[in-house]
């Protein structure tokens, strides 16, 4: 038997086993299908159903828990919750407090902006966390809190599903991958060559080889040689260290102690996620460690040189609890992106642009992309074994990075990460050479999908610039395009928001027009003209492919054929009732 040979039998599957035992529901909920294995009378539990809601019996439970994002206080939750054993039930589930507590802290968010506040947000008086949402907002201690039971009288996946996410274990699901991709971090290279993401010497893998041969393919950077080369964090690590600091969390902004709590114990299906690239820990955080060289050359760069200082967010921390992580994406700008892992572990499914991720949706321009579930529910409901699927026929990678290990993430790559353990990790964006045609394609032609560009920065360094260079503009369009940007500002006087989300502007932020500006009088514009016709090549691609979807999406379906598909669609029923 060849080595070979040897090595694919080692290699277990990646598939994972999805019906896993979850923890009984505390209040003794279960799920639907249980009512039927149970033998539950259907007559019965209409009754028990109406004794306990009254009117709301005859709402869907759709409906129901819509009802509740209604009240907008805990107290008034709490003694709604009391009426009986099954709207208690109902109004336990974690995500109604969480929006409670969410919605009041946007609320209190925007009031300390309108007033220019620097006072401490704290939604209901809530200064600590309690384990729970529920807990935190009622100021409940663990210990007693009230846990009514159901007594077999409540069947419902609205409610049971999210708890069983909740209690998801990655540890255990993902033993065996973890396991050999553990022995691939330890001796330095991929072993699973089928779908598995390289592994090389951070010292071995020099500019060329990035640029001609992985420039479009993940890989995985270690420094074994040198235990010193990345800080080693935990998340108690720098809770210590910037204990009163605070941090964005998604829509909060919390202290880092206060995250800690919440990281420690909690029952979210899907965690909070600290992802800060502001807060004034950042500015000490960036000085600690330095990116890969293969890295640095970075045309994004010309966003923030010579009196230049409008980049985009592109430098971030992020932290994590065990089962947090972000859903399928693609980073912003079109740009590519590096992650190192400081503590902790982290799972990546990556493919490749032109493959959509299961279970994932987009309109035809990708500005819409919906994912029903969070990564919980992806993992359960089959999607995860669907990418082991599509990953054994090419299209799809997956792997683990481990403390120290540096992944590249290429430029319009669908990728999802979950956190396998409590995680901390570094992450930039950057433009190396060989993808600056596909991000001025991208500027140009995806207004809509512009990320991290600020206003008024963005304003103040175009007027900088007309300043100090505006007469080695040659593209007088462009010049044009520059100056009515800065007189916008100046009549709408915006904050300095994010020009993404600016609906309402009338005019068009000029960043394709400011970075070609940027190159041609930068000491890389010798590659302007080179950028320039490849993006040209790009977008009429880009164009003839949209001509194509629009001729499909107006082509006339025969009615005849419409009426058969529609017959064989309602062609055979079980027909049962329930009774």
């Amino acid at each position: 038997m060849t080595q070979e040979c040897k090595k694919s039998r080692l290699a277990p599957s990646y598939r994972i086993q999805t019906l896993t035992h979850a923890t009984s529901h505390p209040l003794g909920v279960k799920p639907s299908g249980n009512a039927l294995l149970e033998g539950a009378d259907p007559k019965e539990r209409r009754e028990i159903r109406s004794k306990n809601l009254g009117t709301l019996a005859d709402f869907p439970e759709e409906l129901l828990m819509e009802l509740f994002s209604y009240i907008l206080d805990p107290k008034t939750l709490h003694s709604f919750a009391c009426a009986s054993r099954m709207l208690y039930a109902y109004t336990y589930d974690e995500d109604i407090w969480r929006k409670l507590y969410m919605r009041e802290y946007t609320r209190l968010e925007y009031m300390q902006r309108e007033n220019k506040s620097d006072k401490p947000i704290v939604p209901f008086g809530c200064s600590s966390w309690k384990g729970t949402w529920r807990n935190t907002l009622l100021k409940l201690e663990p210990e007693n809190e009230a846990l009514i039971q159901t007594n077999n009288t409540l069947y419902s996946d609205m409610l049971y599903r999210p708890y069983q996410c909740s209690q998801i274990d990655y540890l255990h699901i993902f033993r065996k991958i973890i396991d050999y991709e553990k022995a691939s971090h330890e001796l330095g290279y991929n072993l699973n060559k089928d779908f598995g993401i390289d592994r090389f010497s951070e010292s071995d893998f020099d500019q060329e080889k990035f640029e001609n041969k992985y420039i479009d393919k993940p890989f995985i950077l270690h420094s074994q040689e040198n235990n010193g080369r990345w800080p080693v964090w935990s998340i108690d690590d720098l809770a210590a260290e910037y204990q009163q600091v605070s941090f964005r969390q998604e829509s909060v902004k919390w202290t880092l102690s206060n995250y800690a709590s919440y990281s420690r114990n909690n029952r979210d299906e899907s965690p909070l996620y600290l992802f800060d690239c502001n807060s004034e820990a950042m500015n000490k955080i960036k000085d600690s460690y330095e990116s890969p060289d293969i890295f640095h050359k970075d045309f994004f760069r010309l966003f923030q040189e010579d009196g230049i200082n409008c980049r985009p967010d592109h430098r971030w921390l992020i932290v994590g609890p065990a089962r947090s992580g972000s859903t399928f994406h693609k980073d912003p700008n079109n740009t590519s992106a590096w992650n190192t892992v400081l503590s902790g572990m982290k799972l990546w499914i990556m493919l490749p642009p032109h493959v959509k991720p299961p279970g994932v949706s987009t309109d035809s321009e990708e500005e819409e992309v919906t994912s029903p579930v969070g990564i919980a529910e992806w993992v359960l409901s089959g999607y995860y074994n669907d990418a082991v699927k599509m990953a054994q026929n090419g299209d799809c990678l997956i792997g683990i990075t481990f403390p120290g290990e540096c992944i590249y993430v290429p430029s319009g790559w669908w990728h999802t990460v979950i956190n396998l353990t409590d995680t901390v990790a570094l992450t930039e964006n950057f433009v190396p050479q060989p993808i600056l045609p596909k991000v001025l394609n991208f500027l140009k032609n995806k207004p809509k999908q512009l990320s991290g560009f600020h206003f008024k920065d963005l304003a103040d360094s175009i007027e900088a610039f007309l300043t100090q260079k505006g007469d080695g503009i040659k593209n007088q369009e462009h010049t044009k395009l520059l100056q009515e940007f800065v007189n916008y500002r100046d009549i709408r006087n915006f904050d300095n928001e994010d020009c993404g989300i600016l609906s309402d502007c009338t005019v068009k932020p000029p960043i394709y027009e400011f970075l070609v500006e940027l190159l041609a009088q930068s000491k890389n514009k010798d590659c302007l003209s080179w950028a320039l016709e490849k993006a040209a090549k790009l977008e009429s691609i880009m164009l003839r492919e949209k001509k194509l979807n629009s001729a499909r999406e107006n082509v006339k379906v025969s009615e005849l054929w419409s009426n058969l598909t529609k017959q064989a669609d309602t062609a055979f029923s079980f027909g049962f009732t329930e009774q």
